[in-house]
């Protein structure tokens, strides 16, 4: 835990600025060198200068954007979570993915980020393609649990 609160309220902050395209924000949590991986098996982004230039182009094809975390956990430096990447495209094309994200901290600081997500069914989402029913039934599950409770 850090010093003021979990960590996992400042990684909703960067989810909750990401969402409103607000990347002043979302750059404020993170480190000068930060070490992002948008997708783990791509290159990373090397530090927050980097990551605004990926965050411009983001902001444009990600529109009504949002996370919704499923779950979460903390552990030593790190925020681990469990999410929905859902977001609408250019082309109308609402795409949901099932998301692992890993955010490394030093105090309240994101130093390294690594995302976790399946880009071949991203890509057939964003052409419209609908869900294959096992990844439906993982993205629907964040209904299934809030009803539960």
């Amino acid at each position: 835990m850090s010093a003021s609160g979990p960590r996992i309220d400042i990684v909703r902050s960067i989810m909750e600025a990401w969402g409103r395209h607000d990347i002043d924000t979302v750059l404020a949590h993170v480190a000068d060198d930060v070490e992002w991986h948008y997708h783990v098996g791509s290159r990373p982004v090397q530090g927050s200068a980097d990551m605004r230039k990926v965050l411009d182009k983001l902001q444009h094809h990600q529109l009504q954007s949002r996370w919704r975390v499923i779950r979460h956990a903390e552990a030593d430096d790190a925020v681990f979570i469990e999410a929905i990447d859902d977001y609408v495209n250019p082309d109308g094309y609402r795409v949901q993915a099932p998301y692992m994200g890993v955010y490394e901290f030093d105090g309240e600081t994101v130093t390294a980020w690594r995302d976790y997500v399946d880009l071949a069914e991203m890509s057939k989402a964003e052409t419209g393609e609908p869900l294959p029913e096992w990844i439906e039934a993982l993205v629907n599950r964040e209904a299934a649990r809030t009803s539960e409770a």
